[in-house]
């Protein structure tokens, strides 16, 4: 009788599971400068800034119209037309009325802010750089239109005069330093707004400060292209026709008023770094 032996092979070490490497963790997407700008335009109540700034734009043509036409023979005798009309027409507008609608519209942006604790949250949550930085987008957006509406008012009552359109070159480059003159005072104001928490508190300054750069402009000229409140009419240089075409005056009101944004900014974000 036999017995049959079944030979068993040994069994192969059994293999570990291979190892399934888990995906690197996405890092949190950094604040985001453009998602702020956007912010900042969504939330901006400014339709009435700009219906004002039409009006007292236009304010500012009439008056330019009406010294044009009164002393018309005078003006054509000495080739002035264009000019004529700009230094009437932005003298009274950015000296006074534009500097406090701007300030209006920053300092009502500015109490918006301390109602609902945002610099509080953005502190709490590191966001205050991109904050900051969407604010300065927007102020600079706001700045820009708001020269070409000056300039675009006055490009208007100029060809409904009959002026010859191929005269406006020292207006457009204009354009550039009345920007940043509007934008210095935006940022000026902004920083008001940190500092202080009512509107009331905030216009009342910017009220006294344009006082005083109306001040500066008729006693002391020189100076008052030095002094951010009065740097828009320094840009337009009503109070120095002779200037108009001058490069060198745009590039210098330029460079201070840029000079302006930059030391307020510089002041913004301290202040914005200390709201607790």
């Amino acid at each position: 009788m036999s017995t049959s032996t079944r030979l068993s092979l040994p069994a192969a070490p059994a293999r570990p599971p291979a190892r399934t490497e888990r995906p690197p963790r996405p890092r949190p997407a950094g604040p985001s400068v453009r998602a702020a700008w956007a912010w900042e335009n969504r939330k901006a109540s400014n339709r009435w800034y700009w219906a004002t700034l039409a009006a007292l734009c236009a304010l500012g043509m009439a008056g330019g119209w009406s010294q044009y036409t009164s002393f018309r023979a005078e003006f054509e005798t000495q080739g002035a037309t264009w000019l004529a009309v700009w230094s009437q027409a932005t003298l009274l507008p950015t000296m006074l009325f534009i500097p406090m609608l701007v300030g209006a519209l920053t300092a009502q942006t500015a109490a918006g802010e301390h109602q609902g604790r945002n610099w509080q949250r953005m502190n709490a949550n590191r966001l205050q750089g991109a904050m900051i930085a969407g604010k300065l987008l927007h102020m600079a957006q706001t700045a820009l239109l708001t020269a070409l509406v000056l300039l675009g008012e006055f490009i208007v009552t100029g060809l409904l005069l009959g002026f010859d359109p191929a005269e406006l070159g020292p207006y457009a480059a204009r354009l550039v330093p009345i920007a940043l003159s509007v934008l210095a005072i935006e940022v000026f104001v902004a920083w008001l707004g940190v500092v202080m928490t009512s509107f009331a508190s905030v216009m009342t300054t910017v009220l006294v400060a344009t006082v005083a750069g109306c001040a500066a402009t008729l006693i002391v000229p020189a100076v008052s292209a030095l002094y951010p409140l009065s740097l828009m009419t320094a840009a337009c240089a009503p109070r120095d026709p002779g200037s108009i075409d001058s490069m060198g005056s745009i590039a210098l009101t330029s460079a201070i008023a840029a000079a302006w944004v930059l030391a307020w900014t510089i002041a913004l974000r301290r202040a914005a770094s200390r709201v607790s």
